[in-house]
């Protein structure tokens, strides 16, 4: 009933996102399958996680939980760590995986991981708390790819809970879910998204005790039916055909069109926008030009409508993402 991660692998794209329910199996595969990649075949593997503290939290009970399911029980396994190297993953003494903290990646430049065939970016979605994704993470993920395969062909894992579809992956490289099956590839197959949708272990979890608690809330629609937690759709609506357009944002390099229905008085932020409007403003030096006029949200009086119709119920926004780009901004207005 758990997840099968070789009918991922199947598709045999270099990058694999793969987002599932808790407790589905999806670490416990990834894994299995590396452990088994190296007794059959010699291949290697690398471990990824953000920062060096979830690193060391997640070798807790790293290989006992696959024993304890009856795999790998005639083998050794240990984790020798390093406080300025790469920690090694041994198996029967012989080194087999390495651990690395995203974080700190820049340590890999001057090494070789000339058998290393698989990535797995463990928990590559991180929800509001004590961490945070890292500035410029996706080009540093990439900087760790190029250093480790240099032009061989490998394949990367990357697992997560359903946070939010709004993430710095998906934005890089423009990435939406298979809404109606588990699988949808991009950039001619070399990218895949995998939106688990195991029925068989959402019915047993849900006979559990843990899952008649949870059932029917915000949390179980979360640990048992894979909906984004952090996603809702409120204030998410497409724009009207009485809507006019007021300006154009650029915000993280995407264009965006503010529309006025002045009948209803609703604003809407799309996606669609006014190319001959002169006003284009930016918030961020990165997204400024000769085209645009920079501003701060907070204290510019012509985004203050804006913030007037949030508080009024009467801002919507195109889609999810939008609305996830847009409402950390007027959240900080707001304070």
């Amino acid at each position: 009933m758990f997840w099968d991660i070789n009918k991922t692998l199947s598709y045999n794209a270099l990058l694999n996102f793969c987002i599932g329910e808790r407790g589905v199996g999806k670490s416990f595969a990834a894994k299995r399958f590396v452990i088994n990649d190296y007794l059959k075949n010699g291949n290697e593997f690398v471990y990824i996680r953000r920062y060096k503290t979830e690193l060391e939290t997640a070798y807790e009970g790293f290989f006992e939980q696959l024993q304890t399911a009856g795999f790998f029980e005639d083998h050794q396994f240990r984790i020798q760590q390093s406080k300025k190297k790469v920690d090694k993953f041994k198996i029967d003494k012989e080194v087999f995986g390495y651990g690395v903290p995203l974080s700190t990646a820049n340590i890999l430049k001057s090494a070789s991981f000339p058998k290393v065939k698989t990535i797995i970016f463990d928990e590559f979605l991180i929800d509001n708390g004590t961490y945070h994704y890292l500035r410029n993470e996706v080009i540093q993920f990439l900087d760790i790819i190029e250093t480790i395969a240099r032009l061989r062909d490998i394949r990367v894992i990357l697992l997560g809970n359903a946070i939010s579809i709004s993430n710095p992956y998906f934005d890089f490289f423009k990435l939406t879910l298979p809404y109606q099956s588990e699988f949808k590839t991009f950039k001619k197959g070399t990218i895949l998204v995998n939106y688990i949708k195991n029925e068989t272990y959402r019915e047993v979890k849900k006979q559990s005790r843990f899952g008649q608690l949870i059932d029917g809330t915000e949390y179980g629609a979360y640990a048992i039916d894979n909906e984004f937690i952090r996603d809702d759709s409120n204030f998410v609506m497409k724009r009207t055909p009485d809507s006019r357009v007021f300006s154009t944002i650029i915000l993280k390099g995407e264009k965006y069109g503010i529309w006025r229905d002045y009948k209803q008085n609703f604003v809407f932020i799309s996606k669609d926008f006014e190319p001959s409007n002169p006003c284009v403003f930016a918030f961020d030096i990165k997204d400024h030009s000769e085209t645009t006029i920079y501003t701060k949200a907070r204290n510019s009086t012509w985004f203050a409508p804006i913030i007037q119709a949030y508080k009024m119920g009467c801002l919507f926004f195109d889609t999810q993402k939008i609305k996830n780009d847009f409402i950390e901004i007027i959240g900080r207005c707001m304070l």
